[in-house]
């Protein structure tokens, strides 16, 4: 039983079988295994959705066939990928509508027109039809599938306008707006104010929500609009690879295709697929995967525990010599952090009056766990500036937007995210030592900081 109480129940003897096969295949599999090289994780954090996943996926839809110009892979994606989700999306919300009237509810407000309709050929002119499957498709003219259409006359896809992930306009007055989410929530109406926006400049939207498994926006960010639904890996892998296929000529964006596959099937779990799919052929077995979801259970819990027993220590023997405290509860954060609904996870002291820095400990999913001074550079620039000078001066680097400085404990890869278990990360709670200097550091620092 671990220390929030959760036990996995019934008779141990029941699970033993299934933690030696599963032993076996992870020997046989993972365990030594290298990460294979990959630039874009090493050029930016893996789940960076503006600088990597919006720029990569803008540049691959802008791009333009070098033999005819045509925009084959933004064809592709609006007729494949697209139609298809705004289609299924409309229909499911039209079906909804209909029961509520058809038990007297009180209908919602009118559903906006989340398909604008066809652009009208010019007089004497006949649309286009873009033929994706042939590889040949014309880049003027509509793309339709069932009910959704939309020219690519005058297509153009632009990346952070109007703080818009992806917004994809044509001349026809037409956008899809793009809002990309890898583990970063959603924001209070953001996907209304997006909507009010393009509305704003004349254009009629359609809006997309695109996540790794594909999980719907929260009501608060949508508000009473229509949002079609992508995920990374079920829409978005197949679209890739056919991306990779057009791109047969050009050997440098083939290649750098298949490094962003690689990258979004290690952010949507695919990798590993071998021990992965001999594992769930055994949990096919029996009574397996039930005792499986309850060690799942407790592994969650286990690893909760066990960074609360590291954070709590910690922040028992800074707070003891420093006199400061953290009001927040620290139990109920980190159940937030582990469990995915929070992508980072701080516990922090303000330096006292007169200061707008913190000294704090954080564990990032897509980074790790550190600790140093919070400072926002864009709000408290000259203090930010002071504060990344001294800590310089006591080892003290990786300064970012929100960090005068930072010391890393643990750094995370792709697969191996502080919120789950690890090998790497639970060596590094274990070691009473490393969090002995840690503690002291964060104590020497402090009365560092705090000193005329």
């Amino acid at each position: 039983m671990s220390a929030s109480g959760t036990s996995i129940g019934g008779d141990r003897s029941a699970y033993e079988p299934l933690l030696r096969k599963a032993e076996v295949l992870y020997e046989r599999y993972e365990a030594g295994r290298k990460e294979p090289f990959n630039l874009f994780s090493v050029l930016r954090k893996a789940s960076d959705e503006e600088h990597l996943h919006s720029k990569f996926l803008e540049t691959l839809l802008n791009s333009k066939s070098p033999q005819d110009g045509v925009m084959e892979n933004l064809s592709d994606f609006v007729q494949r990928v697209v139609a298809p989700a705004v289609d299924t999306t409309r229909k499911e919300a039209e079906r909804e509508e209909a029961e509520r009237r058809a038990d007297g509810e009180e209908p919602h407000p009118p559903l906006e027109e989340a398909v604008p309709p066809p652009a009208l050929p010019a007089e004497g002119q006949e649309p286009l039809q873009a033929d994706v499957g042939s590889g040949d498709a014309p880049q003027a003219g509509s793309l339709s599938t069932g009910k959704f259409s939309f020219s690519l006359e005058g297509a153009r896809v632009e990346r952070e306008r109007h703080h818009i992930d992806l917004l994809v306009t044509n001349a026809n007055g037409q956008a899809i707006v793009i809002e990309n989410k890898i583990w970063a929530g959603d924001q209070g109406r953001q996907l209304e104010r997006y909507f009010n926006t393009v509305k704003g400049l004349g254009l009629e939207p359609t809006l997309v929500y695109l996540t790794l498994d594909g999980h719907p926006p929260t009501k608060q960010s949508r508000g009473e609009h229509v949002v079609a639904c992508l995920s990374y890996r079920e829409d978005l892998i197949p679209w890739l690879r056919r991306c990779q296929e057009r791109a047969c000529d050009e050997p440098a964006l083939r290649e750098s295709l298949a490094q962003y596959l690689a990258l979004i099937r290690t952010l949507c779990g695919d990798a590993g697929r071998e021990f992965m799919t001999e594992l769930t052929n055994f949990l096919r077995e029996g009574n397996n995967l039930v005792l499986a979801r309850r060690l799942g259970d407790a592994a969650a819990a286990l690893w909760l525990d066990l960074l609360f027993d590291y954070w709590d220590a910690v922040r028992q023997k800074v707070e003891l010599e420093i006199g400061a405290r953290d009001p927040k509860n620290l139990r109920s954060e980190l159940d937030s952090f582990v469990y995915r609904r929070k992508g980072h996870f701080h516990y922090a002291w303000h330096l006292g009056k007169g200061s707008d820095a913190h000294l704090a400990l954080e564990a990032r999913r897509d980074e790790g766990i550190f600790y140093g001074v919070i400072t926002d550079r864009e709000k408290h620039g000259d203090e930010y500036g002071r504060l990344k000078d001294k800590l310089a001066s006591l080892g003290y680097a990786e300064a970012e937007r929100w960090w005068s400085g930072r010391k890393f404990v643990y750094r995370t890869s792709v697969n191996r995210p502080v919120n789950r278990p690890s090998e790497e990360a639970k060596a590094v709670l274990d070691d009473s030592q490393k969090r002995s200097e840690i503690v002291r550091d964060l104590i020497e620092t402090w009365e560092s900081l705090r000193r005329p």
